[in-house]
Order: C-alpha cells, then structure tokens, then sequence
C-alpha cells in the first residue's frame, strides 16, 4: 500500500546541540498517514471498508483497525510496529483500538510539530508523558460505579430496539419471581423457601444490572450486545454461583453459519461447531446416548510431537515402512490409534490442533466423531465437566483419561453453505456457551463475530472494573480542559506549555473526528465551534447534560490504549533520531533516547 509522505520544510533542532538541516523524519510521517486511513472507524457509524484478495479471488468487509491492518500490505518497520501494537491491544482487549491508532497518528504530529518548532526530543518526551499523566488523573477522578450507572440507565435512558426485548424478558421474568413470591406467603417461614426466593431475587437484580450496564457499553453495536446478554443468561442458568453476574469470557465460543439471515443469529449451551456430512452422519448414530470423550491437546496424527521435543541426534532415519510388508508406520500408527479408541469406548475425541487426513476417514467407520481446532479454554471446560484429562498423544489414553456424560445432537434450524451441519456437545453441568453467528452476506461474518467479541469484553472489563468512563468525546474534553490549566501554571521548562497546548489541539482533533463520524456535525470547524462553546460549561466536574449521551467506555482499555499510543510514538522518534543523527555510543545524545 502507497503511503503519503508529508514534507519538513524547517530545519530541524534536536539532542542539545545536534542540529540536523532538511532532514525529514519519515517515521512520524508515515505513523500519520496510516493513521488517517483509519477515521473511519472511529464511532458507532463506522464506515467499512471492502479488503480485495487478489490472490485468493475474495473479499472482506472490516470495520476494525486490527483487521484493516492484517489486511493491508504495511512495508517498512513502522507500519509493522503500529500492527503489533494494534494486535497487542487486539489480543488482550478486543477493544480500543480504533483510539490507540488515532493517538499514535495525532501525537506523531505533535511531535513531529515540536521538532519543527526546535523543542529538543528529551523535553519532546518530558512533556508529554506529564500530558499523558494529565489525562490518566483525569481518567482516575471522572470515573463512575457501574451501579451508578445501572441506576442512571434505568431511570433516563431508553433501550434501542435490539435491546428492548431483552429488557422487557427480564422484567417479565422479574413479575414472574413476586407473582411465585406471593402465592408462597403461607409458608413464609419455611426457611428452605425463604433462601430459595431471596437467591432466585438477587440472581434477577444481578442480570438487571447486567442488562442497564450492557447498554452503556453496547457502543452502538446492539444486535451483538443482545447475543452476548443471551449468554450471560445461559451461563448464570447452568453456574452454581447464578447470582454472581460477572460474564466468563473463557466459556463462550463462536460459530459463524454463512448463508443465513442475521435475524437468525442466536445463543445455545454447549459448544456448537460445523461438520462436514459425513461426520453429520455419526452424529445420528450417536445422538440420545450417553457418550465417552477424550481431550487432545495438540495435533492428531503420527508426526506430531510436542512443544520442546527434542529428536534424538543420533538417530538416522531409513525408511518409512515398519517391515517389508509394506505397512507404513502412519498405518500402523492408526491401527493404534483405533484400538486404544475401541479399547476405552470413546466416541468423541476434540483435538486443538489438526487431525490426520487418514485418521478421519477411518474413525468415520468406527463411529467415533473427532473435531479439529478446538479452542484450549473449551478443552478446559470440557476436562472439568467430564474428568477427562487432555493428553499430547492419544496413545497415552488409560481409563484415567476418559471422560463420561457427554451428548451431541444435530441443530437442523442451522446448516451453512458447502453441506456443513451444525452440532452441538453438551454435558449437563457446564456453562459453555456457542453464539451462533450467521449472515447472507459472507464478507460480513468476520465483522460481525469481531463486533460479538468487541461487545463481549467490554461487558466483561466493566464488571471486572467496577467503574467505567464517560463517553462520547466528553472525558477527551476534561482532558482538554485540565491540559490547558497545567499550561497555565509556572514551568521549569517554557516549551512544556507549548507541548501540552498541541495535545490539546491533539484531542481536539480526535472529539471532532468523532463528532463527524457520529453525524452530529457536518464539517470539522462546525465541531470546533461546538467544541470550544461546550469547554464554557466545563468547570471541575461532568455536568448531567453532558454524561456523553448515555455512553460509557472501559476504564483500564481507554488508558492502555492511550499508554500504547504514546510508547509506540516515542519508539518511533527514537528511530528517527538515531537514523538522522547518525548517534554513536559515547556521545552526549545518547543518554537522551530512549532504550527498548
């Protein structure tokens, strides 16, 4: 991908005394422009983009900077270095960074500004880490309780459609609970029916809460918050600790079912996966039956050895055959294989890796069902639920190993494209949860599963946080603000003033940029304007009308991200630096830069 390349026209003054003339930092220059590729996306009316493979003859519909990034070809170190902090960020969030990309393209601006401006690069970095530290405080003070929340949602915010059928089921399920509570009254002292109402109470005060705090965080994304609503209902049914109504991220999955309206999409217990309609066909046979399973964790088939293996060195490889017979050591390996399976009457195997091409055609005939890529975390759920005990090699199976009461069963309501058939594997006491995903449109399943997982976490951050931020631009704002009165106060250094000004100016950019994205203005100075007469109303605290319109963030995503942002920016000038100034060890310069 062609990248713009803006030009320095100034000369350069930075490290002291180091003065580099028409010299051009690249790196900040390209941070900038990869950055603007992805505006868009800030917001909840982001504006997808279509990613045509050439090679593989498709396309992808992404609305999401970590997938634009894996999509587009980044040549150079810095565009690599933006996609492994994205991925970072990506891996551990699954939020925030649409922000943390949008930072790290503004603050390279800002920095790149303070070099044209002769701002040293160690007083570039003291400055703004100290913003940064700014806008952390910021974060720290203007944080609300998720109950606070809950209570605001409840009494002023109306739920969007897509939601409003989950509340109406809570509240339903809610009369059903004091309608039950009043034809009890006879036995009121019964102890036995006085713990079962007050659980059966405070499990339905903690799914309110959920629902109230879920719309705060839905970020627009509300056919997805419903799903991930649907599961944490389905998981407080099948826990023991119901009324504890923190989300497990770890036992929910995805199932993506192409060819099938959106409407369509749905939550059910277990773990539902496609199979092909031969492994359908086992399923049938086996459905209604109490079955056995084992775990593999790791590949299934006769070369596959585990991670630190190491091969004897001196050992030299002949032939492939066991003996003269003919019989291959993967066929005598399968051979194995099935008899340890029929010794221990297994008929399901789930395997995290991949399995043998053989393998899978001879099991079909032995009526054992093996499934591929299973995610390690349901291997988990499933050893806990079983007492299955997940092995490296299936030969290692003893009855040990085996796990019991599993049931499969088709789900005939779903079948995708290319003959796949929807099964799905229960065991009565776990909570694992399958969001079955589905669109006519295949190029938007990827978008659609990353919107699901988006809305997913940021639940799951909330409840574990206990406090989220004002959304909507309006904790950007308090940082703006307070930004501005740390430049008013007496400096040590003069150019710190003129660092924290352009980060204001940096996340003005970022609430207008947003302002536009949402449809609220129409051009960036008509968001400026509307900016400056709203930092009027601003004095030391969120004023009711300006809550952000009922939209909150996460916490600990929107200071990682913004942590990320500043990390990857100084990276980056230090790179600059080194490869304009050409700095050597031993020279004064280098004690300024920064170390990985």
């Amino acid at each position: 991908m062609a990248l713009p390349r803006k030009q320095c026209s100034s000369a350069v003054k930075m490290c002291g005394s180091a003065t580099v003339a028409q010299r051009h930092h690249i790196g900040l220059q390209q941070l900038e422009a990869i950055a603007a590729t992805t505006h868009g996306f800030l917001g909840p009316n982001k504006r997808p983009k279509f990613i045509q493979n050439e090679d593989a003859r498709d396309a992808m519909l992404v609305s999401s900077c970590s997938r634009l990034l894996e999509c587009i070809e980044l040549d150079g170190s810095v565009g690599q270095l933006l996609l492994e902090t994205v991925q970072a960020q990506q891996k551990l969030f699954h939020s925030g960074t649409g922000v943390l990309v949008f930072l790290a393209g503004v603050w390279g601006r800002v920095a790149l500004e303070c070099l044209n401006r002769g701002i040293t690069v160690l007083d570039i970095k003291t400055a703004m880490r100290k913003g940064l530290e700014v806008c952390l405080e910021v974060c720290k003070q203007s944080a609300v309780g998720v109950e606070e929340v809950s209570c605001l949602k409840l009494k002023d915010c109306k739920p969007t459609s897509a939601l409003k059928s989950v509340i109406q089921d809570t509240k339903m399920q809610h009369m059903d609970v004091k309608h039950s509570q009043n034809l009890r009254l006879t036995l009121k002292h019964s102890r036995h029916f006085n713990f079962h109402d007050a659980q059966t109470e405070n499990t339905q005060k903690a799914l309110n809460d959920v629902t109230h705090i879920a719309q705060a965080v839905s970020h627009g994304c509300d056919s997805s918050m419903r799903l991930v609503l649907k599961a944490c209902k389905l998981q407080s049914k099948n826990t023991e600790n119901a009324q504890n109504r923190c989300l497990d991220i770890q036992k929910l999955v995805t199932c993506l079912i192409p060819g099938r309206s959106e409407e369509k999409s749905c939550v059910l217990h277990g773990f539902v996966t496609l199979l092909s309609v031969e492994q359908a066909s086992v399923v049938q046979r086996l459905q209604g039956q109490a079955l056995n399973i084992a775990l593999v964790n790791g590949d299934l088939c006769e070369k596959y050895r585990h991670v630190g293996f190491n091969r004897p060195g001196n050992v030299v490889h002949i032939t492939d055959h066991a003996n003269m017979s003919g019989v291959s050591l993967e066929e005598r390996w399968i051979e194995d294989v099935l008899r340890k399976l029929h010794e221990f009457s297994i008929d399901v195997v789930l395997v995290s890796g991949t399995a043998g091409a053989k393998l899978k055609d001879r099991v079909l005939g032995a009526n054992v069902l093996v499934i591929e890529g299973v995610k390690n975390s349901v291997l988990k759920d499933f050893s806990t639920c079983t007492s299955a005990v997940p092995v490296s090699y299936v030969t290692q199976i003893d009855e040990n190993c085996v796990g019991q009461g599993v049931t499969v069963s088709q789900q005939r309501d779903f079948s995708g494209k290319n003959d796949l058939v929807a099964i799905s594997i229960v065991t009565a006491s776990t909570s694992l949860v399958t969001a079955v995903i589905s669109s006519s449109v295949s190029a938007k399943l990827q978008s659609l599963e990353d919107q699901f997982w988006s809305c997913a976490h940021r639940l799951h951050q909330a409840l574990t946080d206990g406090k989220l931020l004002h959304g909507a631009g309006t904790t950007e704002l308090l940082c703006i603000q307070q930004l501005h009165q740390s430049k008013q106060t007496e400096m040590e250094n003069p150019q710190e003033g003129v660092v924290l000004e352009l980060m204001a100016e940096a996340w003005m950019d970022y609430v207008s940029t947003l302002m536009m994205n949402s449809g609220s203005v129409g051009s960036k100075a008509e968001a400026w304007t509307a900016i400056a007469h709203q930092m009027r109303h601003y004095k030391d605290a969120i004023s009711r009308d300006a809550d952000g319109a009922g939209v909150y963030d996460n916490v600990t995503v929107k200071s990682e991200a913004w942590r990320r942002a500043l990390d990857l920016v100084f990276l980056v000038l230090q790179s600059d630096t080194e490869i304009i100034t050409g700095v050597s060890e031993g020279e004064n310069v280098y004690r300024e830069l920064m170390y990985l």
